[in-house]
């Protein structure tokens, strides 16, 4: 009985494990078929695919009508960027041209546009306020230029674009436009020598200077109150405002220059009137020798009646300035006596300038100024047209220089010595 028995047990025991393993090959054959199943579908490059078209760079609408009807477009993402305006794809998921079932759902990324900000006004401000408050408004300086302004204090903020309150990108440049101050305007100031008082005062106003003080001297070639030189010299360059010395004539009265005051005038030659010498014959000249100015005066002439008396009417010649006295020695050497020779002027070395007139359309008048270290002197003037060639030959003087001016304006200055 008992070997019948365990006989049973381990006959019972076998059909059960053959069971099992039944059962478990049944399981792994049919995962086996699920799992082929499955994969056949997504590696099956057979019909019932789609092919992902790319959405990049599309707007959200455009997409909607585009994407193909077997596939679900998700937002995954909305971020800010400055290459996409607001509403279009940056990315997606799959990638473009991807093969995926019906159904399948592609993710994309939108971009929401640029991130603006309000940008500040920093009209008025330092370069370090402006620094402050573009990073609490996370922009960046952009370029700067310069500018006078009368109302802005140097080194700060004239203008800037984009206008403050304006929505900016983050990140983005605001360009600057910085004060220099107030421009220091020069003009030149022109030539006064020769005028009346009155009209050089009005003139001196009328150009944005101010008249300083006015000194007085004896000028005997002048009218009372002329001008006789400025300081500064004229055609120098003032800025508005500055003062303008004058030295008049006081003519025959004492001036209230002092020999000081005088050293801050220039002089200049071109100004002094040109006095014709008179052409006086010396036998009218009474002298101290003749004696009385009877005797130098008649016995002279009666001497001369007696020689011309005496000479044949065939030798007529012209004895004007000739006198020829035999009766008194003394006054024929003191009238017949010759004025000695004024000496010849002492030739200066000279420089020859060579300049060109500047190219135009209209003939523009230049002058040609030598200054010197005792005066001004007007070498030149004259008009010519474009390109005209003009030489000057300028007297050679230590510590001189030449100014050449087109219609009164200053362009060039050369060195002499």
């Amino acid at each position: 009985m008992s070997k019948k028995k365990s006989s049973d047990s381990c006959l019972g025991v076998m059909v059960k494990m053959t069971i099992l393993l039944v059962i478990l090959a049944a399981i792994l054959v049919g995962g086996g078929i699920f799992a082929y199943q499955k994969l056949n579908e997504f590696f099956n490059r057979s019909g019932g695919t789609v092919i992902v078209p790319d959405f990049r760079g599309k707007h959200t609408t455009e997409v909607m009508k585009i994407k193909p009807m077997d596939i679900e477009i998700v937002i995954k993402e909305q971020k800010f960027d400055d290459r996409q305006p607001k509403g279009y794809i940056l990315a997606q998921y799959p990638e473009p041209g991807t093969l995926v079932k019906p159904g399948k759902q592609v993710q994309v990324t939108v971009s929401l546009g640029l991130q603006k900000v309000s940008v500040p006004n920093l009209i008025g401000k330092s370069m370090r306020e402006v620094n402050v408050a573009l990073m609490n408004s996370q922009l960046i300086l952009g370029n700067s230029a310069y500018i006078f302004s009368d109302d802005i204090a140097p080194d700060r903020i004239v203008g800037q674009s984009p206008l403050s309150s304006e929505e900016y990108g983050v990140n983005k440049n605001v360009d600057l436009l910085i004060s220099l101050g107030r421009k220091n305007e020069t003009l030149p100031l022109p030539n006064l020598i020769g005028t009346n008082l009155d009209t050089a005062k009005t003139k001196i106003k009328s150009w944005g200077f101010n008249v300083g003080r006015i000194y007085s001297k004896p000028d005997a070639n002048r009218q009372k109150y002329q001008i006789i030189s400025t300081n500064p010299s004229p055609y120098s360059y003032l800025r508005k405002g500055e003062i303008v010395n004058l030295l008049v004539s006081s003519g025959s009265d004492t001036g209230t220059a002092t020999s000081e005051d005088l050293k801050k005038f220039e002089f200049s030659e071109i100004y002094k009137p040109v006095v014709a010498p008179k052409d006086t014959p010396v036998e009218n000249k009474p002298t101290a020798s003749t004696g009385s100015s009877n005797t130098a005066s008649t016995e002279p002439k009666a001497e001369q009646k007696k020689v011309e008396a005496e000479t044949p009417k065939a030798e007529n010649k012209p004895k004007e300035n000739v006198v020829e006295i035999t009766a008194e020695p003394e006054v024929k050497k003191t009238v017949t006596e010759p004025v000695a020779p004024k000496p010849a002027p002492v030739s200066k070395p000279t420089k020859e300038v060579t300049f060109v007139m500047p190219d135009g359309f209209m003939p523009k008048e230049v002058k040609f100024i030598h200054i010197k270290p005792d005066g001004r002197e007007q070498l030149y003037s004259g008009t010519h047209n474009p390109l005209d060639s003009i030489k000057v030959k300028v007297p050679i003087v230590p510590n001189s220089r030449l100014q050449i001016y087109i219609n009164d304006v200053p362009v060039e200055e050369r060195k002499i010595d």
